[in-house]
């Protein structure tokens, strides 16, 4: 179909696109556009062209990108800026700004994106950061450079694990002389989220931050820049949790299973052998022991099958081993956990598949091919690329 000049295509996914003539996409030129399944992409016809398109999708005149949005770039070279965070609720649009910002400012541009939840440098439940000098029309085709495994996909509750990571990201792009556009989760709304917000910006130390809608109270000590949302209809959470199934598999595509001797490698977030083995109390439990360790402050106990058990025995096992957390785990609860891999810097996640307790060797189905120095364990299993929460030791 023809269409005519300064007209906006808004394609809902799944949608195939190509173009001949002139349209871009967030200030990005395309011939040809694939857009998934949640997602509703503008895409800005500047020229009578020729355009043909697979799936849904509703035509209006003009441009869909807000003023406020180019406002925003003209502020950002005027002034100087340099270090930018974006600030707004769940599905505002701050990936789609990010975007935008990417390909309308001139230069080098680090993007580090900090939603765990809906990830798109890295993948769920992992922080991640690449570098784009633009031309993208959207953030996930930027590759990732390094990045941070937190193991869940909301920080509620991990919130010093994911300031952690924050800490150990911006100390990687300390004296970055380039844009750094920080994408950030949805969680802004409450008591902890306004502490955990502070405090993440209190490490980056930004020089702006674009705020969607109203400005909160809480930043008023900071340079901020009011936005309008594009995001036309919110995602529910069953589409949510559909795309970020699709990342998983795609960064898990091409996975072949890989062994790890705990000391060749080193386990993080986990207490798994960490302690010595001590002979566990025979007749406690509804099921053979395969393994029982004690640390510092911990008790671990590997069954040979899942057995429930009782918040009385817990506080018995708590006062007789005379620590402050105890683990009743089997080997089959374990499998399909989401672990991430490093090697001086974040490499990518894979599925824990087997752990031998006896050789203290691990198997992990990764794509990774290289050189694994960290596997670090995280808080949800994938069954059928679907998170499920799990207890870890």
């Amino acid at each position: 179909m023809i269409v005519e000049g300064d007209t906006t295509l808004l394609i809902e996914g799944e949608a195939k696109v190509s173009v001949k003539g002139y349209a871009e996409v967030f200030g990005c030129r395309v011939e040809e556009l694939f857009v998934e399944r949640g997602k509703i992409v503008p895409l800005y016809v500047k020229e009578d062209s020729e355009v043909d398109v697979e799936g849904s999708y509703i035509a209006v005149k003009g441009s869909t990108i807000p003023r406020s949005w180019d406002e925003l770039v003209e502020r950002i070279e005027s002034e100087g800026y340099r270090r930018i965070v974006l600030f707004g609720d769940t599905d505002s649009g701050k990936s789609s700004l990010a975007t935008y910002l990417v390909n309308r400012l001139n230069g080098g541009k680090w993007v580090v994106d900090l939603d765990i939840g809906q990830a798109d440098v890295a993948h769920p439940c992992a922080m991640g950061f690449g570098f784009t000098e633009g031309g993208v029309t959207s953030i996930s085709q930027i590759k990732m450079v390094d990045g941070f495994f937190v193991g869940c996909v909301s920080p509620t509750g991990r919130e010093s694990r994911c300031l952690k990571g924050v800490a150990r990201i911006f100390k990687r792009l300390d004296g970055v002389k380039d844009y750094v556009v920080v994408d950030t989760t949805g969680w802004v709304k409450g008591r902890k989220a306004k502490a955990y917000k502070l405090a993440k910006i209190e490490i980056i130390d930004p020089d702006l931050i674009v705020c969607f809608g109203e400005v909160p109270y809480y930043l008023s000590d900071f340079e901020t820049f009011r936005v309008d949302s594009f995001v036309l209809k919110k995602r529910s959470r069953e589409v949510r949790c559909e795309i970020r199934s699709k990342i998983y598999e795609r960064w898990l595509e091409g996975s072949e299973t890989r062994e790890f001797k705990v000391g060749d490698v080193r386990l993080e977030n986990t207490t798994l052998f960490k302690g010595e083995s001590v002979e566990f109390l025979e007749g406690v439990l509804d099921a053979r022991v395969l393994y029982a360790e004690k640390g510092y402050d911990f008790l671990n106990v590997c069954v040979e099958e899942e057995v429930n058990v009782g918040v009385e025995l817990i506080k018995a096992l708590l006062d007789v081993y005379d620590v402050k957390d105890v683990c009743i785990f089997s080997i089959d609860q374990l499998k399909n956990l989401l672990v991430g891999l490093y090697n001086g810097r974040y490499l990518g996640c894979g599925l824990l598949k087997d752990i031998d307790v006896e050789n203290r060797v691990i198997e992990v189905e990764t794509p990774i091919k290289g050189d694994v120095k960290v596997v670090e364990f995280g808080e949800v299993k994938l069954e059928n690329y679907r998170e499920v929460a799990v207890r870890v030791p």
